[in-house]
Formats: structure tokens, C-alpha cells, sequence
């Protein structure tokens, strides 16, 4: 994100590449698409750590850096005098990324996304109440650490431009994150003292359903959500009986209506009902696999696809989550291969 709205971004990549260079899945010609993302708009050198020379040049790269961002556990930058502390620059702000942060009992732990999954609660929520808990899709954990420490950064150079000198260390562990993130039904727990379980059974009320063409979220929370959907499937008698109306009576007495409502959705597609729910203000959503987003008709008018302005690409890259008029995220250039920028 930093690389994406203007930063020069320099990677040190250690001999053979940066480890997430390796992760699947591969294109046809062989290269990480994974690392394609994440590693664009980078400057990339690589640079032995172990060495002391290369440190030194490590160092060097340091010294003329406003931000330097950390995935090393605190033994390895202690070990090596690249610590905070250790590398004497009060104007400098320092931004650790790590599984459980750079203190605590598990500051020298290895993590990963399922492990910060399981230790942030996120894992007990997830996934069917008669199966193992699942740790959310993807590499969700470090993708909302990368935007919390985006955020923290920014946060830092703007209070050191108001004090000018005054840079400072940050710490951003992704256990801290996804626990934040999963605080309402924590507190919900401790409120009422009994823990959210896993569903026993997915049906409409609590996620996407199965209609003619793929599955479609109808998880409806106000009265008018009900009544026009209702009426938009058919269901006039459930529409109009004004004991459906509050939110708590159809949660305990779903039993009587959830057949055959997702019996009556089952006739439509999904962007069909999408389309006639929204005329209607209902809140709802038709499930896009990778071909539906590619051709989202919304995104591409939102030019939310985007190439390498200064590289020939013939794939699409997804673009900024958030938009700035004065100074755009732009998509400059592809990733680099190691070392390119030595």
C-alpha cells in the first residue's frame, strides 16, 4: 500500500528470493501469482543479513529511509544490531509486522494465518458446529496487519511532521488485529456469558443460499427488507402478517419459514433478484465467483482492474480499496525480479 500510493519501496530479499516468491499458485510460465501482487510498484536488492559487509549496506539503505518495515523476530534484529534502539535514528519510524507482536510470551513464536486463526477466536466461529473450526479463506490475518501498519505509518509520519525529529517504533502483531477485529463477538461472550458457537446448519438466516445459478445472501434484519422480499417471491401471506415484522420473532420461529423461502429463491438467478431486491431498497447479495468479478459490470465502471502503466501486461491486477482525488494509488510497475534494483 505504501509502494502503491507513491512510496519507494525498497525489499531486502535475502539470497534465493524472498520467501513469498514460492507461493502457490504459479501462472503458466511458472511465477508465483501471489508474489505478481504484492511484491508490484517494488524496488527489490538482495542482501545477506548474515553477512557483515552486506549488513553494513543493509544499514546504509536504513539510514536514508523515513520507514523501515520488520517481519524478524526480536531475537533476530538484536542478534544482528538492526534493533530499534540499536540503530540510533530518533527521526526514524520503524513498523514490526509480526504473527504475535515483538513482546509477550509468544513475541519468538512462528506463526502463521491458521495459527493467529485459532489464538484470535476468529476459528471458533467459523465453519459447521458438527466439523473442525476454519480459519477465514485466504491470507486474511496478514492482509488486515498490512492495513493496520499502512494505517499505523501514516499516522507516524503525519505526527512527525507536526514534530519534526520525532520518529517512533511500531508494533503490529496480527493475533492484536484479527482479535480487535473479531471484538463484537467477544464482547458478546462476556456480556452475556455464553460463547458463540459454530452454526449447526447454514439456511438463509445466518448466510448465501442456493438459488438457479449459484448462492445468494438474504440475511434480512428490518421490517420493509421483509415485506418487500416477501412480496417480491411470491410469499404475499408472510409479507403482510405483522407478527413477522420484528427481527426476534422471525429468529425464534425461522422453522416456519425458511423452506419456503428458499424454496421461492431457488427460481431465480442470482443478478436477476439482485437487481429487482435493490429497486426495491432491500438490502442483499448475489455470491461472484472469479468469472462473475472479472466481468463485474460495477468494478469496471469503477476502473477497479488495472496494468502496469509502465510494463507490458496482459493480466489485470485488482486495484486500491480506497480512492484519493490529489494522490492516486497507481499500479507503476509489475514485481521485480530479485535484485533487479542492486
Amino acid at each position: 500500500m505504501l509502494a502503491d500510493f507513491g512510496a519507494t519501496v525498497v525489499m531486502v530479499e535475502p539470497p534465493g528470493g524472498s520467501p513469498v516468491r514460492v507461493l502457490a499458485p504459479f501462472s503458466p510460465e511458472g511465477e508465483s501469482i501471489p508474489a505478481a501482487y504484492v511484491l508490484a510498484n517494488k524496488q527489490s536488492v538482495v542482501l545477506n543479513v548474515e553477512d557483515e559487509a552486506e549488513r553494513a549496506l543493509v544499514r546504509g539503505l536504513i539510514g536514508r529511509a523515513d520507514v523501515l518495515v520488520s517481519s524478524c523476530r526480536p531475537s533476530d534484529l538484536a542478534r544482528l544490531g538492526l534493533g530499534y534502539e540499536e540503530l540510533a535514528n530518533p527521526a526514524l519510524i520503524m513498523v514490526h509486522v509480526t504473527p504475535f507482536g515483538v513482546t509477550g510470551e509468544l513475541a519468538e513464536a512462528p506463526g502463521n494465518d491458521l495459527a493467529v486463526a485459532a489464538l484470535s477466536g476468529w476459528a471458533s466461529i467459523n465453519g459447521l458446529a458438527d466439523r473442525e473450526p476454519l480459519k477465514p479463506s485466504g491470507w486474511q490475518a496478514s492482509y488486515c496487519a498490512g492495513t493496520a501498519a499502512y494505517a499505523a505509518v501514516m499516522a507516524a509520519l503525519h505526527h512527525r511532521d507536526l514534530h519534526p525529529g520525532e520518529g517512533q517504533e511500531l508494533d503490529v502483531a496480527e493475533v492484536d488485529v484479527m482479535a480487535a477485529a473479531f471484538a463484537p463477538a467477544m464482547l458478546g461472550a462476556m456480556y452475556s456469558g455464553e460463547n458463540r458457537g459454530r452454526r449447526r446448519e447454514l439456511d438463509m438466516t445466518g448466510g448465501p443460499v442456493e438459488v438457479a445459478d449459484g448462492y445468494f445472501a438474504l440475511t434480512i434484519s428490518r421490517a420493509h427488507f421483509w415485506r418487500d422480499a416477501m412480496n417480491l417471491l411470491g410469499l404475499t401471506d408472510l409479507a403482510e402478517d405483522p407478527r413477522w415484522e420484528p427481527s426476534y420473532y422471525r429468529a425464534a420461529h425461522k422453522d416456519e419459514y425458511v423452506q419456503r423461502v428458499e424454496t421461492a429463491m431457488r427460481e431465480w438467478k442470482k443478478m436477476d433478484l439482485f437487481e429487482e431486491l435493490a429497486a426495491r431498497r432491500v438490502v442483499a447479495g448475489p455470491v461472484l465467483n472469479m468469472d462473475d468479478l472479472a466481468a463485474n459490470a460495477h468494478l469496471r465502471g469503477r476502473k477497479f482492474w488495472a496494468k502496469p502503466t509502465e510494463a507490458q501486461s496482459s493480466v489485470d491486477y485488482p486495484g486500491p480499496s480506497f480512492r484519493m482525488s490529489e494522490t492516486p494509488w497507481e499500479l507503476r510497475t509489475g514485481a521485480p525480479p530479485p535484485g533487479g534494483n542492486s
